[in-house]
């Protein structure tokens, strides 16, 4: 429809793959044979590298099972990965709480920067960290990834949080695991999908 109406090639892919290529290409992917970048936000969004190259028909990571019989996802099926994992699930675990169903992305963060406050929500970070955890695990077992890149808006609070994940990737991730995967923050931070989508072909 776009198409018709400004009669210039128009392309359309997945917004976690377009952050992905752009990883691949200029940031944390780029040295990377076997990649994985995960989006971290509303949802959890996925683009898998195999051999240099963008695995289209590996679409969501945040819909693989982590919790028999477990929650709720908006997919429609129970025990998703982001229904515990995503930082939505994270930041609407705190507005309940502190009873605020108004806090803001930018509230939040504030919040927890105060160490009292961390002190309150240490259960819920614990156990949310837990959580994605064990879906990065899956991931880089099942793809013998090389390198993890970590974007969305979980970026925003990696002062708070990456430390806590990569504590608990050492304690969960097998030697082997531990020794070929290095996990790090994406580089474009929430931008990599607008950047990702000028690459698609």
């Amino acid at each position: 429809m776009i198409k018709e109406k400004i009669n210039i090639p128009v392309y359309v892919k997945n917004d976690g793959m377009c952050a992905g290529l752009a990883e691949k290409e200029y940031g944390s992917l780029k040295e990377s044979t076997n990649g994985i970048f995960l989006g971290i936000g509303t949802g959890i969004g996925t683009a898998v590298f195999i051999q240099g190259k963008l695995v289209e028909q590996i679409r969501s990571a945040g819909h693989m099972i982590i919790e028999r019989n477990g929650k709720k996802c908006g997919c429609g099926k129970n025990g998703c990965y982001e229904a515990y994992a995503s930082m939505q699930v994270l930041k609407n675990n705190i507005r309940e709480y502190f009873k605020d169903g108004t806090l803001t992305s930018e509230e939040i963060l504030e919040i927890l920067k105060n160490q009292d406050n961390i002190n309150k929500v240490e259960d819920i970070i614990k156990e949310y960290i837990e959580y994605l955890a064990i879906g990065i695990s899956n991931m880089s077992r099942i793809c013998s990834a090389d390198t993890i890149a970590i974007g969305g808006s979980f970026v925003h609070y990696q002062e708070i949080l990456f430390g806590r994940l990569l504590d608990e990737l050492d304690r969960i991730m097998i030697p082997l695991e531990k020794e070929q995967t290095k996990v790090k923050l994406a580089k474009f931070d929430n931008n990599a999908g607008i950047i990702g989508a000028t690459l698609i072909k």
